[in-house]
Order: C-alpha cells, then sequence, then structure tokens
C-alpha cells in the first residue's frame, strides 16, 4: 500500500468501506450571541464552516459553553459516562459539555440502526456503525482534519495505514479511529510449551512439527508431571479458530493461514486457504497427532468454561493453543514458554496476523452545527501520552503513570491488586474498575500500537509473555485482508458466501484431524468448495485489496 498523506484535504484515493461510528444534530451554543469572531473568513472554506464562537486553536475550543450529544456503549452499572474524570477534566479544558447517551451493549445495534433510519441521530456516536450502509448521514471530515486537527494529522503521516482505511465509498474521511491499537492483538493465538516439562525431561525446545511431535511423545510417555500416572495432555486448544484458541499458527508450519476469512493476502494476491496443498499437509500431520493420542480427544467438543477448567487439577498441559498460558487453567502459568513459530520444509516461517489499525468509531452526523468543535475535542483528547491512559485506563496512578526513558516521556502500566482496587473504589476487578473509571475499549482517545511497544511495567507487574512473543513473530507475519471495508455489495455478498464456507470447512478440519484425511477425500473437498462458489469469494476478496492499493 502506498503513502499518501500529505494534506488529508488533498488526498485522492479509491473509494474504500469501512466500519466505524456516527455523529449527530450537533452541540447547540448555551450562549450564541456571545463570543468573539475568532476565525477569519479567509480560513474559512465551504466544506469546512465554523461559527463565531469556536476557536481555531488555542483553549478553550469554543468561548461559550457548548453542549454535544453523543451515544455511546454503556460499560459500567456502576458509573455513567458523565461521571469519569476524563470527561469533567476535558470540559474544563475545552468548554465542550457532552450529554452521553449510553446505549446497552445487547440493544446497540438496533438503537444505532433507528437512528439512522428515522434521521434522528445524535451529534456524535463512538461505536460501531455500519458505514458502508449509512455514510451518506455523515458528515465529511476531511478539511475539519486538514485545518483544526494537528495532532491526529502529525500522527495519520507517521503511518502507512491511515489515512486510507478510514475512507467512505465516496474516498471521504466521515469516520476517526477509537479503541485501543493493541501489539499483543497483532497475533492472537500463541503456543504454549510447558518447559518445566522440556527441561525435566531434558528437551530441547521443538523448531520444526517433526521434532515437536517427538517432544509430546515424551510428553505422553514419560510422566513429566511425576505422579506416576499416564494422565498428561501433550496437546490441547478449543475449536478451529476463534479468538485466542485457533489452530492458524500450525498451519503456517505448511505454508497457509487460517482464520476467520479463509484467505491470506501475499505480494497483494489474495490466496484462499483451504484450497491448498498445504492445508491438506497440515491437515494430514494434525490426524497424526491425534491418532498418536497427542492432541487432547475432547478438542472439538470442549466448551468454552470447559476448557478454562482443563487443566484446574494442575500439570497435566503440556501445550495449549490460546491467547495467554493460563487460557486453560493452568496455575502454574510460569512454567510455560511460548513456542517459536515452527520452520516449514524450506526452514521458512509464517504466521497470521491482525490488522490493529482501527478503522472508524467516532463520527459526525451531517446534521452536527458545529462540527469543527468536535473535530477539535477529538483532536484534544488525542494530543498527549496522557490523554490516552486517561481515557483508556482511569485515574493516573492508579493503573498507569508516565516515566521518562532515553529522553523520553513512556507509559508504564502499574500493578493493581485488591488492594489498590478496594482504596480506589471497592472494585473487585481490574476490568470492573476500567469500565467504570475509563471508557475502556470506546474511548475516543486512540492507544497507539507505538505506545504499546514502549510500554514498561513497575517492578511487581507479572512478566508479559504474550507481548514478548509477539514482538519476536511479528516479522513473519502474513495478513488476512488489509484494514478498511469493500463497498456494501461486496462485503454483502462476501458475508453471504463466507457463512456457507465457515460453517462447511470447521466440520470438515474436525473430520480431518479426528479420522484423517486422504487423496479421495481431498478431491470431494475441493469439489465441495466449488459449489460453495469460493472462486467467487477469493475474486471478491481480491477485488477489495485491489481498492486498498489503488
Amino acid at each position: 500500500m502506498k503513502k499518501r498523506f500529505t494534506k488529508i484535504g488533498a488526498l485522492i484515493l479509491s473509494a474504500v468501506m469501512l466500519g466505524g461510528t456516527i455523529l449527530g444534530g450537533c452541540g447547540a451554543s448555551d450562549n450564541k450571541e456571545a463570543g468573539s469572531e475568532t476565525v477569519s473568513k479567509e480560513t474559512q472554506t465551504a466544506a469546512a464552516e465554523v461559527d463565531s464562537n469556536f476557536n481555531a486553536e488555542g483553549l478553550p475550543i469554543v468561548n461559550e459553553p457548548e453542549t454535544f450529544v453523543i451515544a455511546v456503549p454503556e460499560r459500567s452499572s456502576i458509573k455513567s459516562a458523565a461521571e469519569n474524570n476524563c470527561v469533567i477534566e476535558t470540559e474544563k479544558a475545552t468548554n465542550i459539555h457532552i450529554e452521553w447517551m449510553e446505549i446497552p451493549a445487547s440493544g446497540w445495534d438496533e438503537k444505532i440502526n433507528i437512528m439512522f433510519s428515522t434521521d434522528s441521530l445524535p451529534d456524535a456516536i463512538i461505536g460501531d456503525v455500519d458505514m458502508a450502509r449509512n455514510f451518506e448521514q455523515l458528515a465529511i471530515l476531511d478539511d475539519y482534519l486538514d485545518q483544526y486537527a494537528p495532532a491526529v494529522t502529525e500522527f495519520f503521516s507517521t503511518r502507512d495505514d491511515y489515512p486510507q482505511a478510514l475512507l467512505s465509498p465516496d474516498g471521504k474521511i466521515r469516520s476517526l479511529p477509537t479503541g485501543d491499537e493493541s501489539t499483543q492483538n497483532i497475533i492472537d493465538t500463541q503456543y504454549w510449551i510447558n518447559g518445566a516439562w522440556l527441561d525435566k525431561l531434558g528437551l530441547d525446545m521443538p523448531e520444526t512439527p517433526g521434532e515437536l511431535k517427538e517432544v509430546l511423545i515424551a510428553f505422553r510417555d514419560q510422566d513429566p508431571n511425576g505422579n506416576g500416572e499416564k494422565d498428561e495432555i501433550p496437546f490441547t486448544f478449543n475449536s478451529a479458530w476463534e479468538w485466542g484458541n485457533a489452530i492458524d499458527n500450525m498451519m503456517g508450519a505448511f505454508g497457509v493461514i487460517e482464520n476467520s476469512n479463509h484467505v491470506f493476502t501475499k505480494d497483494n494476491k489474495v490466496i484462499f486457504s483451504a484450497k491448498e496443498q498445504g492445508y491438506y499437509d497440515a491437515l494430514a500431520y494434525l490426524n497424526d497427532l491425534y491418532k498418536e493420542g497427542l492432541i487432547d480427544k475432547d478438542v472439538f467438543t470442549l466448551s468454552d468454561d470447559q476448557y478454562a477448567a482443563r487443566d484446574s487439577s494442575g500439570n497435566k498441559v503440556g501445550m495449549l493453543a490460546g491467547y495467554n498460558p493460563g487460557d486453560c487453567g493452568t496455575a502454574d502459568t510460569d512454567s510455560f514458554r511460548a513456542l517459536p513459530l515452527l520452520k516449514n520444509a524450506s526452514g521458512d516461517r509464517m504466521v497470521g496476523i491482525n490488522n490493529v489499525t482501527r478503522t472508524g468509531g467516532f463520527v459526525i452526523s451531517k446534521n452536527c452545527k458545529n462540527p469543527a468543535a468536535l473535530v477539535r475535542w477529538y483532536d484534544y483528547i488525542n494530543s498527549t501520552l496522557e490523554q490516552a491512559l486517561l481515557w483508556g485506563r482511569g485515574e493516573r496512578g492508579v493503573w498507569w503513570d508516565i516515566v521518562e526513558k532515553d529522553g523520553k516521556e513512556v507509559p508504564m502500566f502499574l500493578t493493581m491488586d485488591a488492594q489498590v482496587l478496594e482504596e480506589h473504589g471497592g472494585y473487585k476487578t481490574k476490568a470492573e474498575y476500567r469500565n467504570a473509571e475509563s471508557f475502556a475499549g470506546v474511548t475516543p482517545s486512540l492507544w497507539r500500537n507505538e505506545y504499546d511497544l514502549e510500554l514498561i511495567y513497575d517492578d511487581k507487574w507479572p512478566r508479559d509473555l504474550k507481548l514478548e512473543a509477539v514482538k519476536e513473530q511479528m516479522e513473519y507475519g502474513v495478513v488476512s485482508l488489509p484494514a478498511g471495508t469493500a463497498s456494501l455489495e461486496n462485503a454483502e455478498r462476501r458475508s453471504v458466501l463466507s457463512a456457507d464456507i465457515d460453517t462447511y470447512l470447521k466440520k470438515f478440519i474436525a473430520d480431518s484431524i479426528i479420522n484423517g484425511i486422504d487423496d479421495a477425500k481431498w478431491q470431494d473437498h475441493l469439489k465441495k468448495l466449488e459449489s460453495l462458489k469460493v472462486d467467487e469469494y477469493t475474486a471478491l476478496c481480491q477485488e477489495f485489496v485491489d481498492s486498498m492499493n489503488k
């Protein structure tokens, strides 16, 4: 993808559709007559008109207090959005008052869809919106960003993926990113292997599928937990491809990537995974492990709760697939190590990676009377590391702090134990605290991947094994599809085709691992894929990739 950001207002890019958020009916000033005109007519454009209460730079953003209505998913029953310290402090600095419309997550889609269909949009929405269907009801932000959002435009200039990923079908920016870009989420699934068992049995870390098989055999036969019983589970995982517990890493050792899209992109070419020879080879390998009793016999029938308790009795699991080593109930997570990506026959490594680029979340409706003010509000809360932490993690000094390292400000996470939670609101869990004291994953202040890479921890924080593993493996990453969204027609047709493909492949993978795969079965499989129109599906994915690269 070519980097084309200079001035947002001058962007000439192909139409791409994406998911984001909305705003509507923008704020009304509490005193329309007050305030001086601080923006000259020369600086105003037809696309970026401002009123006399608005300040193009500096603080406050508006001279007289102005109110905007913003819809946002409800995060906590303990504390309202209006009570968050980040909201209170931002209002003091900007003179912008937000009237929060908190919508329960269970009813979000229905409520938002009604707003669009009845043209009853609030001033803004922070949350999921179907941009493909609704972009025409949203304000075009290009000129506002160009003139009034220096922090955002500077950030975009450092990234090849922005602002392309934000474009609506007409090639305009109508949505801005929100939430967390997390390095840990670049690779969902990690294989965790019991390092204590390796050490006890005098085994080296396996580097190839063949070496891994030998290690799993040793786990099965040599009583690594030392209880005199043959109760070890050499390898367990949950399902075929779900967040945090997929088998895609294993597929990578055979030159393919599997995921919920069932495609991967190499050199801008989309490849349908389940038609590749490597897919066959991976399934044959996994079947071999299964027949040898090296894979948990219940992997395809375990519920999430059952998987989470699989090793609750202690020291039974040799290797697992998951987001963290404790995902299957293992208490002694310190014994586990990240399994390096296995080498294929050519000595290469490969792993599927996610786009952590945020493709939307904050939008402004066409009805908004002062969109420039909301753009500046968004820019303000994205202007510093402190704002990102305040909006995304709560009060400074509880969960986070900022320290200087090599002459630069970097984030530091602080250990939050039961005592800290009790002293700062009587919360029971870290998640409960975050949802009540910040905007958590729906914050309009973007936690950037750059912050994540610089993140350090206090001396009480446990070692972040997932972050370490991802940093080591990112260079071998292959994306499924780029960030952004296809046209409505493209997205809808892909969705229809993908549903049947997904249902079939989940059954096919499970059957092949349990019962085996041979040439005749593979040929039947390819015929089934043809009947499911995988070639059309792949072509649609390619169409989307091509649109992103124009």
